[in-house]
């Protein structure tokens, strides 16, 4: 009956995007595309469905909260109260792949109130922009509700058909998994239980992490995610296969208790980016929307960069990471001739990790020692090498490896931001490598979300930008602190330095899709050394050349590492791409797309009239033709074209490529040809 009364009310909505009657509260997208629909059934429970044109895309989703100590709040309930709003504002990034985000949305904010003894109060608030729709729960304070220990929340989408899927298993201490692609109805993460990751904890191989991303058999795009996870756990989606139906399971502490907080509080925006094309998920600014104005007051002192380091040497095992071993790589000298090859070759940065003591004296579980944060090995000196970098006119990157002490690192964060400050550094890598500390946090838990912000907002405080490796999954925190540059939080390039399984050349047709739609990505590509002989002969990378130089473009970051060796770079004119590529752009277009596929994207240089373009694919050979009709209007340009060789293969042939340039404007047709698993790379550089 349900579903009847809202379907033959839905579609006889008046013309208006806010509607509202006895029977329920509609709200449209701005450009009338997507609807959403919210009532209470005769239980007093409440639900709300999503649609896309005349698709039907969820269907009857309930809600509902579980506590500790309270009754659960999922039924007798009523509308006691509602209101609408339209928004259509601008606002200016610090940093993107554009500079200027319209967010421009339709707003219903429903009062719910308990009809039975308790009378607690729930307000959900909906937002429908043309790229989507998200709701949070707001909790006021209340006389029946102080301190809250939520057991589960249960958010639902009932999906409308069996979607085709993206996905990766609900994992609440990584995201470092190969997605797989099923149909809804099929998806089972028990393969995922035996992986080669340090620390995976999988406690239901019926759920997934988000974001997740489908396809309906029409060719709409769906991607499920979370944005602007605050003082919560991350939400895993439980799947019932069956009745094609994800309902919210949210990361526990240790004692089961999901979130612990107190009135008044609001959750994180569940989100659902709604697209009719592939590349329109890409463009989707929903997540960043629905976070918070940036607080810093001057962002002068945030800035994109490329940089270099010794990241890829110790995986690859050319340097080991610790000096007790026969091999440090990061000694005073090591350093400074990363220094030199990044001053020679105009590279911004060089990232320095490896380079505090681990006390040995001090053991936490399986770790044998403990890093400080403040002390350097005693064959790297860090003043010496600060002052050579400045004379090169090079900058350092600092590194703060936690080992997964999250509390140590919490109590002396202070005093490791200031070290780096007085040696005049304002950029930090972060990472959390094994089980995090204090016992039974997973990384994607309330604790360590908290963990997370604050992080981030010290390092603000300090003038410090991060980007963070082995960490929470981004929801768009990046705009109210843009100090945070870069997460991994996902299977990245160090996998194919550690062998087979690597990744295969679909992943990086489906992390733009998935993991990225999330935020910037710091996947650190440009390998040259495909085969990696040298030093791990087996271990050769699925990818051609011309795909590294590629990446540069089509993974968007505002910090990029060329990551190979720089005897690998040396004398190689494919390096010219890498030291052309911008890191700050103008302008982004996605040309083609097609999840696990292949993907187009240019992007336009900031304050120049310069272009690049980076186009890849996977296992199958491509043949595109590209219009140039995003390059200025009047403008010649010189194409500095880096493709796949005539006999190029990334698993046959990885290194076979060619450079050529030739004159073109925006009236061109450029004609590209892509290897099997390989790319190519465009600089368009204007013509004066």
């Amino acid at each position: 009956m349900i579903k009847h009364l809202f379907f033959s009310l839905f579609f006889l909505l008046v013309a208006g995007n806010l509607y509202s009657s006895d029977k329920g509260k509609y709200i449209k997208s701005p450009d009338g595309q997507i609807a959403v629909e919210f009532n209470v059934d005769n239980e007093g429970r409440p639900f709300y469905n999503v649609s896309y044109g005349d698709k039907k895309l969820i269907e009857n989703s309930f809600i509902s909260f579980k506590f500790k100590d309270a009754k659960e709040l999922n039924k007798n309930l009523a509308i006691i109260d509602f209101k609408t709003d339209a928004v259509n504002e601008s606002w200016e990034r610090v940093w993107g792949p554009t500079p200027i985000v319209q967010n421009n949305y339709n707003m219903l904010k429903i009062q719910l109130k308990e009809t039975s003894k308790l009378k607690r109060t729930l307000n959900v608030i909906f937002k429908v922009y043309d790229d989507g729709m998200a709701f949070r729960y707001e909790f006021p304070e209340q006389e029946n509700m102080g301190k809250v220990l939520i057991t589960d929340e249960k958010t639902e989408f009932q999906l409308s058909d069996d979607y085709t899927c993206w996905w990766n298993p609900g994992d609440w201490d990584s995201d470092e998994h190969l997605f797989s692609k099923t149909k809804f109805s099929e998806i089972d993460g028990t393969s995922y239980l035996k992986n080669q990751l340090t620390h995976s904890f999988i406690p239901d191989v019926k759920a997934v992490n988000t974001p997740i991303t489908m396809k309906t058999k029409e060719g709409i795009y769906l991607s499920f995610h979370e944005a602007n996870l605050t003082n919560y756990a991350s939400m895993t989606l439980k799947c019932d296969t069956k009745n094609l139906k994800m309902t919210s399971a949210l990361v526990a502490w240790e004692d089961g208790t999901k979130v612990k907080t107190q009135t008044p509080f609001e959750t994180p925006w569940r989100t659902i980016q709604i697209s009719k094309t592939a590349g329109g998920l890409i463009e989707s600014n929903l997540i960043e929307n629905l976070n918070e104005k940036c607080k810093i007051a001057e962002t002068d002192w945030i800035h994109p960069q490329k940089y270099v380091g010794l990241w890829w040497a110790m995986h690859v095992n050319k340097y080991d990471w610790e000096m007790d071993k026969n091999n440090h790589g990061t000694t005073t000298e090591i350093s400074k001739s990363y220094i030199d090859f990044a001053a020679k070759q105009h590279i911004e940065s060089v990232l320095i990790e490896g380079w505090n003591e681990c006390n040995p004296k001090q053991m936490v579980g399986e770790r044998k020692c403990q890093f400080d944060w403040v002390t350097s090995y005693s064959d790297f000196d860090f003043p010496e090498v600060m002052r050579y970098a400045k004379e090169k006119g090079v900058k350092i990157i600092g590194q703060h490896e936690t080992n997964g002490l999250a509390g140590k690192y919490t109590n002396e964060m202070d005093g490791a931001y200031d070290y780096l400050n007085k040696l005049g550094i304002n950029t930090v890598k972060s990472g959390y490598v094994g089980a995090k500390v204090p016992a039974n946090n997973y990384q994607q838990g309330q604790y360590m979300v908290e963990h997370y912000r604050l992080a981030v907002e010290k390092a603000a405080e300090h003038k410090i930008q991060l980007f963070v490796h082995e960490a929470v999954k981004p929801t768009g925190i990046s705009r109210t602190y843009p100090n945070l540059l870069s997460q991994e939080g996902a299977r990245g390039q160090e996998f194919n330095a550690w062998g087979k399984p690597g990744n295969n050349p679909s992943h990086t047709l489906i992390l733009p899709f998935t993991r990225m739609l999330a935020g910037a990505m710091d996947f650190t590509p440009g390998i040259f050394d495909i085969k990696l002989k040298k030093y791990r002969e087996n271990n050769q990378i699925p990818t051609t050349l011309a795909k590294q130089l590629a990446l540069f473009v089509v993974f968007y970051s505002p910090v990029q590492m060329a990551a190979d060796l720089p005897e690998n770079y040396e004398n190689n004119p494919a390096f010219q791409f890498i030291r052309d590529v911008p890191v700050e752009w103008d302008d982004s277009k996605i040309i083609n797309a097609e999840i696990g596929e292949y993907l187009t994207v240019a992007r336009k240089e900031k304050n120049a009239k310069n272009w690049a373009l980076g186009s890849i694919t996977n296992e199958d050979s491509r043949d595109f033709e590209i219009p140039l009709e995003f390059l200025d209007e009047g403008v010649k340009y010189r194409a500095f074209i880096y493709a796949d060789g005539e006999k190029a293969h990334w698993d046959e042939n990885p290194l076979d490529y060619c450079i050529t340039n030739e004159e073109v404007s925006n009236k061109t047709i450029l004609k590209i040809k892509l290897a099997e698993g390989g790319g190519q790379a465009i600089y368009f550089k204007a013509i004066d």
